[in-house]
């Protein structure tokens, strides 16, 4: 039986869709590398007056896709180093959704991260530059 003052640690899985990266390169063009953006977050909450609150939340994990679903895994490394940047820019968004990964309320913290790992493996990791999505 939850009772007030119970604490739990749970694990979820945010995207922020819709997304780009602004950079300039060094011959001074302009462009936007388009993906989104997939963290993993840790969320400490305490059960008070019969709803959960969240306390805490540390970020976990991160990785970026060229596309959706179909799109290649990337880091910020991976901008300035094929497109030899110094700095991949500011990410903007306008989307955000949960738990592509299959992430469930009920699950304890070792199946999501077992989910999570899962997801993240079936995208390719990006080899060149002409894999991002520019926009």
């Amino acid at each position: 039986m939850i009772k007030d003052g119970d604490t739990r640690t749970r694990l979820t899985h945010e995207i922020m869709t819709k997304g780009n990266f602004y950079i300039e390169l060094k011959d001074g063009t302009e462009i936007n590398v388009a993906g989104q953006c997939h963290m993993l977050f840790e969320i400490e909450e305490s059960y008070e007056d019969g709803e959960w609150h969240q306390v805490d939340r540390c970020e976990m994990d991160d990785f970026y896709l060229t596309g959706y679903e179909e799109g290649y895994l990337f880091y910020e490394s991976d901008i300035c180093e094929l497109f030899n940047v110094d700095d991949c820019g500011e990410w903007d968004y306008n989307g955000f959704s949960y738990d592509w990964c299959g992430i469930e309320e009920e699950d304890d913290n070792e199946e999501c991260q077992k989910k999570w790992n899962n997801y993240k493996s079936e995208f390719p990791r990006i080899t060149s530059k002409e894999q991002f999505r520019l926009d």
